[in-house]
């Protein structure tokens, strides 16, 4: 494989077929990997050019072919680093094409900009857990500042102490859970508070990583904790049925959000879970991915509403920090999928707002249309805030190249799938069914709307069972319904890594 930008133009001519082009990006990745110079300016336009042209869309291994041809580009630009002329060329032209391709050509060249993501952390991960300290419930307030005699709130598996403008937060194992991610939680507390931008509320670890407490009310989930201070707006969501957030400061929420979740991420820290994504939740016993949903494959998403109903985000800012992890914990792969579950879970949340309107009403088998509760203009509006939040947290700066048009087309979408429930079903498939106990089968009914009466009516594994579930985000175990989401996604999570590693020649530690 020869150099010069003549040769490259010839591999690349418009005249020859797919097959030859096929074959010749893999001649040219290879002479790439090991010489990076070998990719000129010239060259680089080539590739480009044979990127920006959608004639192989239909072929059936399309998407093997942009992805390769998108990945020669960002893997040497990763070579050559941020400074070099022809780095910058290609990632400059590749963020244009991840907001102007579509279909495969679009996801292919999307997912190469992985590569370009951190694979340092600013910070050590929270390491093993630790053997629990003995604390009494009186020594945890008393080192709180507060009185002894405050009263406990239980709220989930958490017990909350309120006084003056302060909550204390006792957060309990669940019973027969690894207690690790409670001390993780400690660990990232003290961590992450010294090196988030000024102003950003992080709560204060009250007493050591793990205890085991005494003097807990019966309530209490187990006597496995861990403590921390925090204030009440830590407990307020921008999707909060009982008490509606007015929509302008939900915006904000999620705008400060995004630049969070993005400041983090290009320090190697990310937030795995803002909210709870399945693309099954009635098969995570029986696949082999749990039933998590991958959103790159563009699947249906479960009960999209629920899992937006406590996210880990609010008034106070990022909360759940147990979900914490580093780049060098996570594959690129897995790096850029929990960098779009980020995207994703904000869009999701930004939808739940509107329909928290509605407050807590059960949810209707059929289809019922709650479009009238959503502002196209404030949806908007949320959009751009995400976007702009995510992208100034990760690179500095603000995105440049969505339009208000794009944001306007998204709300559209996602109005008219979000706001109207078309998908209510999930199937319980008979062969599910005969892999449970007979008594967690009687309790998974209950918890979909069946009385203790009616379950026993129900013979295990005879036959498939529809459950009235929604809403969904497509029919199970079909394609998501409102694709322009997943769309978004890739675009952003893949413009905000490419620009990020741009930004490293203006700033080399960001």
């Amino acid at each position: 494989m020869t150099s010069s930008a003549e040769d490259i133009e010839r591999i690349f001519s418009a005249s020859r077929g797919y097959n030859a082009l096929f074959l010749a990006a893999g001649a040219l990745e290879n002479a790439c990997e090991e010489t990076p110079e070998n990719l000129t300016e010239e060259g680089t336009r080539m590739l480009l050019a044979c990127l920006a042209d959608p004639r192989f869309e239909n072929r059936r291994t399309a998407y093997f072919f942009y992805e390769r041809l998108a990945r020669i580009l960002t893997d040497t630009a990763l070579k050559l680093g941020p400074d070099h002329p022809v780095a910058q060329l290609a990632l400059h032209g590749i963020s244009a094409l991840c907001g102007e391709a579509s279909g495969p050509r679009h996801m292919a060249i999307c997912t190469a900009c992985r590569g370009l993501a951190p694979r340092k952390a600013a910070l050590p991960p929270a390491g093993p857990c630790p053997d629990p300290g003995l604390r009494s419930l009186a020594e945890v307030l008393e080192e709180a500042g507060f009185p002894l005699n405050t009263t406990a709130h239980p709220a989930g598996r958490s017990l909350l102490f309120h006084h003056r403008s302060q909550t204390l937060v006792i957060k309990c194992a669940r019973p027969g859970e690894d207690p690790a991610g409670l001390s993780a939680e400690w660990h990232w507390m003290r961590a992450l508070a010294p090196i988030l931008p000024a102003g950003t509320h992080v709560p204060t670890p009250v007493g050591p990583a793990l205890m085991r407490m005494t003097g807990l009310p019966p309530e209490a989930a187990s006597d496995t904790a861990m403590a921390f201070l925090t204030t009440p707006a830590y407990f307020t969501y921008p999707n909060e049925p009982t008490a509606p957030m007015e929509t302008d400061q939900a915006s904000e929420v999620l705008g400060t959000a995004a630049f969070l979740f993005g400041y983090l991420a290009s320090r190697g820290i990310l937030h795995t879970a803002p909210v709870p994504l399945f693309h099954n939740r009635v098969q995570t016993d029986r696949r082999d991915d749990d039933g998590i949903y991958l959103w790159q494959k563009g699947g249906r998403l479960d009960r999209w509403l629920a899992s937006c109903r406590f996210p880990n985000f609010g008034l106070s800012g990022l909360r759940d920090f147990e979900h914490m992890e580093t780049a060098p914990e996570l594959s690129l792969s897995d790096t850029y999928r929990t960098m779009g579950d980020q995207v994703l879970s904000l869009l999701l949340v930004a939808g739940s707002h509107f329909r928290s309107r509605e407050g807590k009403a059960a949810p209707s088998p059929g289809r019922t249309d709650h479009r009238s509760l959503f502002s196209q203009d404030k949806l908007t509006d949320m959009l751009a805030a995400i976007a702009n939040g995510y992208h100034k947290g990760y690179t500095g700066r603000e995105q440049s190249h969505f339009s208000s048009r794009n944001f306007r087309v998204l709300a559209g979408r996602m109005t008219d799938e979000m706001g109207e429930d078309h998908h209510m079903e999930e199937i319980l498939r008979a062969r599910d069914q005969q892999t449970m106990e007979e008594e967690a089968f009687r309790d998974f009914l209950m918890e979909r709307g069946y009385t203790e009466e009616e379950t026993q009516r129900v013979q295990k594994g005879a036959a498939d069972m529809v459950l009235f579930t929604g809403p969904h985000l497509g029919r199970f175990n079909g394609k998501i319904s409102c694709p322009e989401l997943i769309e978004f996604t890739a675009t952003l999570a893949s413009i905000t890594i490419t620009d990020g590693f741009l930004a490293k020649a203006r700033n080399p530690s960001p």
